[in-house]
C-alpha cells in the first residue's frame, strides 16, 4: 500500500520496530482521528476557537509522530479562517478537507496495524 499521509517507517522506528507496539499505536490512532474528525468539524463550523484549539492540541503530537503534517497544516489554516471571520462556505471546505484526510489516515493506520512490516 502506498501511504499518502502517514510515514510507516517513522512510526516503526519510533516504536523500535516492535510489531505489537506498532499495531497498538495504529489502533489508538484510528480512535483519535475519528474523535478529532468529528470535533474539528463541529467546532470549526460553530466558530468555537477554544474547543477547536483543544481538539487540535490533542491530535498534534500523534500526527507529528506519524508524519501527518498535512493535518497540522489544515488545523492551523482553519484557525486562521476563524480569526479572519470568513464565510461559512470556506469553513465547510476546510472541514471537508480535514474529513477526507482523517478518513484516509484511519485507513492507512488500519492497514499498517494489520501489516506492520
Amino acid at each position: 500500500m502506498k501511504y499518502q499521509f502517514i510515514n510507516p517507517q517513522k512510526i516503526s522506528d519510533l516504536l523500535f520496530n516492535d510489531e505489537e507496539y506498532v499495531a497498538e499505536f495504529c489502533e489508538a490512532g484510528v480512535s483519535s482521528f475519528e474523535e478529532f474528525m468529528d470535533d474539528f468539524q463541529t467546532h470549526l463550523l460553530n466558530r468555537n476557537m477554544e474547543d477547536l484549539q483543544r481538539a487540535g492540541h490533542k491530535i498534534k503530537p500523534g500526527a507529528q509522530m506519524m508524519g501527518a503534517d498535512d493535518v497540522i497544516d489544515e488545523y492551523e489554516h482553519a484557525k486562521t479562517l476563524l480569526e479572519q471571520e470568513v464565510e461559512k462556505d470556506e469553513l465547510i471546505k476546510s472541514a471537508d478537507k480535514m474529513k477526507n484526510m482523517c478518513s484516509t489516515i484511519k485507513k492507512e493506520l488500519s492497514e499498517l496495524a494489520q501489516n506492520p512490516n
